[in-house]
């Protein structure tokens, strides 16, 4: 419970991350939008197949140097998945994360982040309906390509912890402010 809250605390300070964008050096807030696939581990002892929901994620983050920064991210299902006659959704995600980068050249770095993340899932089968909210820690590695100061596309593979395992891949538009 505590690792929840201080994951919406961050959350919360990262919202009023965009009046820092007036700093000298410009550019250290930035937001994302883009598309993410989570591919939930099979679990072949139990007989469980696998399932992939797709989601809409957001990000607000802020960086503080040219090696550091700290994001939320938030999402609402878009992509169902069904499996065995269950119908299962992803009704939305919450995390927050530290984020390290390694610029390669002047538009291109790598990334590499780590945080916590909390996922909302309902899987149905007629009518009955179950809800499940789970968080987990995640690590992740990605790259961004800058196509001007402003303006620029990320993509991402984050491994979240929980449950065996499962596996986040993301493309976003990235915007600097």
């Amino acid at each position: 419970m505590r690792i929840l809250t201080l994951s919406v605390l961050a959350v919360a300070t990262l919202a009023a991350a965009p009046s820092f964008a007036q700093d000298s050096n410009g550019g250290n807030t930035y937001v994302t939008l883009g598309y993410s696939q989570f591919q939930f581990a099979r679990n072949a002892a139990a007989g469980t197949p696998e399932v992939e929901l797709g989601t809409i994620t957001g990000r607000i983050g802020y960086q503080f140097n040219p090696n550091f920064a700290i994001e939320g991210e938030g999402g609402f299902g878009v992509n169902d998945d069904k499996v065995l006659g269950v119908t299962v959704k992803g009704r939305g995600t919450l995390g927050a994360y530290v984020v390290g980068i390694v610029p390669v050249g002047e538009k291109f770095s790598l990334l590499g982040r780590a945080g916590y993340q909390q996922a909302w899932v309902e899987a149905k089968l007629g009518s009955i309906k179950v809800k499940d909210d789970d968080g987990s820690f995640a690590i992740g590695v990605g790259a961004q390509y800058m196509f001007d100061d402003a303006n620029g596309v990320r993509a991402d593979y984050t491994r979240y912890t929980e449950n065996d395992g499962t596996d986040g891949f993301a493309i976003s538009y990235v915007r600097k402010f």
